[in-house]
């Protein structure tokens, strides 16, 4: 038994006793949702573009345990363990999605976005552009390209403009410590890459 979680960009599943979210990219190829009473209209739309296939329940309704004939020298599952490899396999396919970086021009993806940082720099989506004061006598914009990790933070940098040797590691610095919310792939938080450029100003 489970909820399905419908927000303003995403759906998940939310199932009794465990404490993670369930995201369409984690479900296998034969996994749908069965609402029970069925759902339509928009809450049923938002919960397909998230990526979930919804079924009516076509079985006769019973309380009974459901029994199948096991064929050969089949031996029963344990639910324990059958519950167990379900959550494995929804792991893997869940490390398998997140192995791989996303570039929101190119991907299905909700684009990362910047939070506030801890030096008071704007989010400025556009350009994802901040000043920074120097003291030294130059001045500049460097330009990074850096993947956000799935906790929203900096994972990796390259740095495809430079000022110098100096501004470049006060750059990297600087967004070392900005906090970002995380993409999403039908809701499940992915790496992600995001330009940033950091404007040097004389004060």
């Amino acid at each position: 038994m489970g909820l399905l979680v419908i927000a303003t960009e995403y759906a998940w599943v939310e199932i009794e006793g465990e404490k993670s979210e369930i995201y369409s990219p984690e479900m296998g190829p034969g996994d749908y949702l069965s609402p029970s009473p069925p759902i339509s209209g928009h809450a049923a739309k938002d919960a397909r573009k998230s990526g979930f296939e919804l079924r009516a329940e076509t079985a006769f309704a019973t309380d009974l345990p459901r029994v199948r004939a096991l064929s050969g020298d089949a031996d029963c599952r344990d639910p324990q363990n059958a519950t167990l490899e379900v959550k494995q396999a929804r792991a893997l396919r869940r490390a398998a999605v997140q192995a791989r970086i996303c570039r929101a021009e190119v991907d299905d993806i909700v684009a990362a976005s910047m939070l506030k940082s801890d030096q008071g720099a704007a989010t400025n989506r556009a350009g994802n552009r901040t000043g920074v004061k120097m003291e030294k006598q130059f001045e500049g914009n460097v330009a990074l390209i850096i993947v956000i990790s799935t906790e929203g933070t900096m994972q990796q940098w390259k740095i495809v403009r430079s000022v110098n040797p100096e501004a470049d590691k006060k750059a990297v610095d600087e967004v070392s410590r900005w906090k970002f919310t995380p993409a999403r792939k039908k809701g499940l938080p992915v790496p992600s890459t995001m330009p940033v450029e950091i404007n040097f100003k004389l004060y």
